[in-house]
């Protein structure tokens, strides 16, 4: 059940009544001064605060930084548009000035603000039970901190703002130490309150757990190559005793997948509240825009699990690649795809603007059987973070403080041996080095299209692992009747002294006299 208030439009009366005045809603009637609403009508009821905090949860990562994310790395291809898009940052031409970028930046800070509005007012509510209203601070101080760890990991320094503030305030940027530092120092006393309980009941999902607040500290303290607090955070999610692997691995990520065991945090939609077009990042047969495309660095990463056969590239991969992508040969809903260049179906690449450019389409996340009526219905929760991840953050920390053991294999294993998947076990003997490259490529296996390869190319400097050529499909060229690889002379590049860090967006530049631009951007 999806019941959680954040997504039944709750947030749009938290937004409306609390940060009005910030959003232009203080037009019209003039009764009470600009900025009284929150004085004069929040901050009396217990339902005042979990609104106010309800609405935090809307700046959450979405389709767009889970989905789209990955399209910008080797493994994924976003498509172009006329305005600048993730597409600019997939060929290494990112500038202060994109408007994706600069969206990103300012969803961020909107859920920093509506945090520090909560946590300078939450005390003010004089009938609230104690417990909750303890969870409710939890629950925003953890929010702000994830938002952070996101600033951190993609613009590297940024301001640190940590109350409200005045519509003329200016403030300095902050280094990416100074907001890793903050990060971790508040998920520790988070955790340590332990005001966040383990699981909620139906009408709360989603909302912050302590496991939650747990797996955050490991992520960001394994971007930053904190390797001990991130084994030590790990291992104390896997101590819950109540997180597991979901065994169907394609399920994970349609309906029957949703609050499963394997679910740590996610990002709720629900029907009458959030929902969005489930079809809309895949394939144009089924009406989709082929917004975000795997591409052949993705294929590539998968085992094959059998002889390689020459006539079908495609035959004995890792059950992973199927359930990820739809390539030529694939049911798709009623029919089967084919994006060939001799394909008579929607399918076909080049064929139309919704068409794929370069052959494969995304078929993770898609649930065809459950939106096939409506797909603008979709509410397949967003997830954020999950077990798989924790287990393999486990494993890389020990490996990368060469603590190995049979835990580290284990954690390794029992993903690549879920049921669906069944991928042989790594035999112990492994070298550091060769459970260094192990891991790194179970996380692209296992976690793609997920949000988390930028992330990763950039925590271990491996950013140039996207420059050069764009490949797609695979494919029989008709003329030769040979296999070939699909491309269109498409180079990426990356430059390793700028773009580890996105640009401070343009318009922050323009408004903030003592902000500081990120090294190698022109304003």
């Amino acid at each position: 059940m999806k019941n959680l208030d954040i997504i039944k439009g709750l947030v749009l009366m938290a937004s409306a009544l609390f940060f009005g005045c910030a959003d232009g809603l203080d037009e019209g009637l003039d009764i009470e001064p600009t900025g009284a609403v929150s004085e004069t009508v929040y901050w009396s009821s217990e339902r005042d605060a979990v609104l106010a905090v309800n609405a935090i949860y809307n700046e959450l990562d979405n389709t767009q930084s889970v989905i789209e994310f990955d399209g910008i790395t080797d493994i994924g291809f976003r498509s172009a548009s006329n305005v600048p898009t993730f597409n600019d940052v997939r060929l290494g031409e990112i500038d202060p000035s994109n408007a994706t970028i600069t969206g990103i930046w300012e969803r961020y800070y909107r859920g920093i603000r509506k945090s520090n509005d909560v946590l300078a007012n939450i005390d003010r509510v004089e009938d609230g039970d104690p417990s909750t209203m303890a969870r409710l601070t939890a629950e925003a101080r953890f929010l702000r901190a994830y938002y952070y760890m996101q600033l951190s990991s993609l613009w590297c320094n940024a301001p640190l703002i940590l109350e409200p503030l005045d519509v003329n305030d200016q403030r300095p940027t902050n280094s990416k130490e100074e907001l890793v530092n903050f990060v971790i120092d508040e998920l520790d006393a988070i955790i340590n309150s332990e005001a966040l309980p383990l699981s909620y009941n139906n009408d709360n999902l989603g909302r912050v757990t302590q496991g939650a607040a747990l797996a955050t500290k490991a992520r960001i303290a394994i971007r930053n190559n904190r390797f001990e607090e991130a084994r030590d955070a790990s291992l104390a999610v896997m101590d819950l005793g109540i997180y597991s692997l979901y065994p169907d691995y394609e399920e994970l990520f349609q309906s029957a997948g949703q609050n499963s065991s394997e679910i740590i945090f996610d990002r709720q939609y629900a029907v009458g509240g959030s929902t969005y077009n489930n079809f809309g990042y895949s394939a144009a047969s089924i009406g989709g825009n082929s917004t975000v495309e795997p591409m052949m660095g993705l294929f590539e990463k998968y085992e094959y699990i059998g002889p390689e056969n020459p006539d079908d590239p495609y035959e004995n991969k890792d059950p992973r690649w199927a359930y990820n992508v739809y390539y030529t040969g694939q049911p798709i809903g009623a029919n089967t795809y084919n994006s060939w260049p001799t394909s008579a179906t929607p399918d076909r690449v080049s064929g139309s603007e919704w068409a794929t450019l370069y052959g494969y389409n995304l078929k993770k996340w898609v649930d065809y059987e459950t939106f096939v009526e409506n797909p603008s219905l979709g509410d397949v929760n967003m997830i954020l973070i999950r077990y798989a991840d924790v287990l393999l953050m486990y494993a890389e920390s020990k490996i990368e403080l060469n603590e190995i053991d049979a835990s580290v294999y284990d954690a390794i294993n029992q993903i690549r041996q879920r049921p669906t998947v069944e991928m042989p076990a790594i035999t112990e003997g492994k070298s550091q080095a060769e459970l260094r490259e192990i891991v790194r490529d179970e996380r692209v296996k296992e976690l793609a299209f997920e949000g988390l390869r930028l992330f990763d190319l950039n925590r271990w400097q491996l950013g140039e692992e996207k420059v050069g050529l764009l490949q797609g499909m695979f494919y029989i060229n008709e003329s030769s009747g040979e296999w070939e690889i699909l491309d269109y002379g498409q180079v990426a590049k990356f430059n390793p002294d700028r773009d580890y860090c996105w640009p401070v967006p343009q318009k922050e530049m323009d408004i903030n006299d003592v902000i500081t631009q990120n090294p190698g951007y022109t304003n």
